[in-house]
């Protein structure tokens, strides 16, 4: 009688040291994942801030004004008045046939 009480009390210390257990890697778990998901909010938070400034740069950098400061810093120049050829639908077919070349002066 007295060993199958201490192997009842064995039986329930163990059941109680595994819930025990279990109770603390829920709450390992728990921590785990709230550490994850503040990295991951900051992450979002850290992308949503890149986007915005990327979003101002595409603006800025597409602006006729920037536009023109890096054409003329590459060494680009306005054409001359005559040097522009402009296409319109009232060619004839032998002009059309040779394309921007009909145009030309010569």
């Amino acid at each position: 009688m007295l060993k199958k009480t201490r192997n009842m009390n064995l039986a329930a210390l163990g059941l109680l040291c595994a819930v025990c257990f279990l109770f603390a890697w829920e709450n390992v778990q728990a921590v785990k994942l709230g550490y994850n998901i503040e990295k991951v909010r900051c992450e979002i938070k850290d992308l949503e801030s890149s986007n915005t400034y990327l979003k101002k740069e595409i603006q800025t950098s597409l602006s006729p004004e920037k536009l023109e400061a890096k054409a003329l810093k590459l060494g680009m120049v306005y054409p001359e008045p005559g040097a522009v050829v402009m296409l319109d639908g009232s060619a004839s077919p032998e002009q059309q046939a040779r394309g921007w070349l009909a145009k030309l002066p010569w």
